[in-house]
């Protein structure tokens, strides 16, 4: 019987397999591969509004990936951590209708953040996502899975 491992460190690339929405797919994309699975997950998510709560359930530590239309210039990105999120996307709607800012006020009125929030997003244009932004965002979300990793290493050795 296989039971399903649930790593403690989840990326979550949140989006649309087509453009203007695709960050969220590339990154995954380009992440596949990098991690091991059973310590570090990675999941792209076709705009999955309140379902995300579920993909967040019992992970010490989510990295959520989306691209963000935040008013600032085409290609900034934004590297937030739990309530510091607020600022970013409480004041934004979503295309997708019940969006990230609405799932997690839910998740928090409901208990279910996880321990560690952390939200890599780049801001969109009028032009699709290039390779090199594309870039940017992968070696933002390795490095900060990578270090959340390491802390949960070094909080279980004591």
């Amino acid at each position: 019987m296989n039971a399903h491992i649930h790593p403690s460190v989840r990326i979550l690339c949140i989006g649309s397999p087509t453009e203007p929405d695709n960050l969220g797919f590339l990154v995954a994309h380009a992440l596949m591969g990098r991690f091991d699975p059973e310590k570090i997950e990675v999941v792209a998510l076709d705009r999955p509004g309140p379902r995300l709560i579920e993909h967040m359930r019992g992970a010490d530590t989510v990295i959520l990936v989306d691209a963000v239309k935040g008013g600032a210039a085409a290609g900034t990105l934004h590297k937030l951590e739990g309530r510091s999120l607020d600022g970013l996307i409480m004041h934004h709607t979503s295309s997708h209708g019940f969006g990230l800012a609405e799932t997690l006020a839910l998740a928090d009125r409901m208990g279910e953040l996880p321990k560690h929030l952390k939200f890599v997003g780049l801001e969109a244009g009028t032009s699709p996502f290039s390779s090199e932004q594309t870039m940017q965002v992968v070696d933002a979300v390795t490095e900060i899975a990578s270090a959340a990793l390491r802390s949960l290493e070094q909080a279980l050795e004591t």
